[in-house]
């Protein structure tokens, strides 16, 4: 039985994809309306390509639409319950595309990146250094708030310090300092080098710049006038003509067209020795030996860490190990404190500072932060939250403040008043969002040429 095809009716669809036709055009703008494929304004009656077109459509149509989101096209009554929507119902939430520091994964949200370093998914980042950074940046935190906790931090380290001697072997300088006195050094003499009438009348003027030569060889009528020793002889006279100086097309193509304009400026110049003690390394090492240990760059309570030493901790008028936190403890071994410190300071579990909820893992509190609005808390709207956040993840998340990419192109446009009757300029509202990167902690250290990752200490 053959297949009977419907009839043409007058009234066709207007989009080109759809084959559909109805008997009136009230039948086909409904049709538009309910068809899923079709993204139709029907207070405008416009046909769009896409559902961005459609949802951008409206959000600059507020005469028809109002305040209208431009990511979904929902219709919102007020401004500021345009900006709550997109910014705190959490319903267009951004991918954030944040790039682990050490083993380079990305990962579209913070949480998962703080997961992944949190529980020992990166290569290269163990867990107990993460753990580490974590308690560094809560010590260092607590001693800067508190003058009588870092006193008391002081005093502890200084008790061995006072003890150790930094000079290899030890001892005093029996060496009297008259006797280093009489050592004789010769004072460095200058070097003289003599230069013709002609090199010295070169170097009163300096060559013009490619600008400056046009400009002088308009102006400058080059004479024959000269620079030199008078004499009856003219054959023996030494001079110099003024046009070999100033003459632009000659100078200022050996001078400033060469790509080596210092070398034509300063022909007997000598290189400037490059220095081998320039480096980060030797800079830390030179502010260690004058002002002592950096509590910000070294983890040296850790025992974790490659710069972890018990001895910084020993009491040597009572022979016993202070722990360097705010407990107390003293141990008569190395061992006690080194599991006094891993075990007893280790950080287990982590209190939003807005809501007072507890969270088992750092990770779940990063979650929340993320998405607070779900549980009534607003810790991401305070001010020092960028701070927070990089305490409570040891200093491997930042977060700033930043518009959203979708609302970037937000142009002026001219609506009619519809109160008014006049046109006026109308700009849609933009919607910030925070926008969550990884950092890299103070201590961090680069790759070692054997391709391993240190976290703290000294290469």
């Amino acid at each position: 039985m053959p297949v009977q095809l419907e009839p043409i009716r007058p009234v066709k669809c207007t989009f080109s994809n759809c084959s559909a036709s109805f008997n009136t055009e009230m039948e086909m703008k409904s049709h538009k309306k309910h068809a899923k494929d079709h993204d139709y304004c029907r207070k405008c009656d416009e046909d769009f390509d896409s559902f961005e077109d459609w949802c951008m459509h409206k959000a600059f149509r507020p005469d028809n639409h109002g305040n209208s989101c431009r990511i979904c096209g929902e219709d919102i009554k007020s401004e500021s319950g345009l900006r709550r929507h997109i910014k705190l119902a959490g319903r267009h939430p951004l991918n954030q595309k944040t790039e682990c520091v050490g083993c380079g994964d990305r990962f579209f949200r913070a949480s998962q990146f703080i997961e992944h370093l949190e529980f020992g998914h990166c290569a290269d980042i163990p867990a107990d250094q993460f753990q580490g950074h974590i308690v560094h940046k809560a010590l260092i935190t607590k001693l800067l708030d508190d003058s009588a906790a870092y006193s008391r931090f002081l005093q502890k380290v200084s008790h061995n310090c006072a003890a150790w001697d930094p000079e290899e072997g030890g001892g005093i300088n029996l060496i009297d300092d008259n006797e280093a006195l009489k050592v004789e050094v010769k004072a460095i003499q200058p070097e003289l080098v003599r230069k013709s009438v002609k090199e010295s009348a070169s170097e009163l003027l300096w060559p013009l710049l490619p600008s400056q030569a046009i400009k002088a060889g308009q102006k400058m009528n080059f004479g024959t006038s000269t620079f030199g020793k008078a004499s009856l002889n003219s054959e023996s006279a030494t001079s110099t003509n003024i046009a070999d100086i100033l003459d632009p097309s000659v100078e200022t193509q050996k001078t400033w067209k060469t790509g080596r304009t210092s070398e034509a400026l300063f022909p007997n110049a000598k290189p400037t020795p490059v220095r081998d003690d320039r480096s980060v390394q030797n800079h830390d090492n030179q502010q260690k030996e004058e002002l002592g240990l950096n509590m910000l760059s070294t983890r040296f309570w850790d025992p974790t860490s490659i710069e972890w030493d018990p001895e910084r901790f020993r009491h040597p008028a009572i022979d016993r190990y202070v722990c360097p936190f705010v407990c107390e403890r003293m141990f008569d071994i190395a061992a006690d404190l080194d599991k006094h410190i891993t075990t007893e300071h280790k950080i287990k579990s982590m209190k939003c500072p807005q809501c007072f909820k507890v969270f088992p893992s750092c990770a779940a509190l990063v979650a929340h932060c993320e998405n607070p609005v779900k549980k009534g808390c607003k810790i991401h709207e305070a001010d020092d939250y960028g701070k927070f956040l990089n305490v409570l993840t040891g200093g491997f998340l930042s977060v700033r403040e930043k518009t959203r990419p979708d609302h970037l192109n937000n142009p002026t446009i001219i609506i009619k008043n519809s109160e008014t009757g006049f046109p006026e300029s109308y700009r849609p509202p933009t919607v910030r969002y925070l926008q969550y990167e990884a950092s890299k902690p103070a201590d961090w250290k680069e790759p070692l040429e054997d391709n391993n990752y240190r976290i703290g200490g000294l290469p």
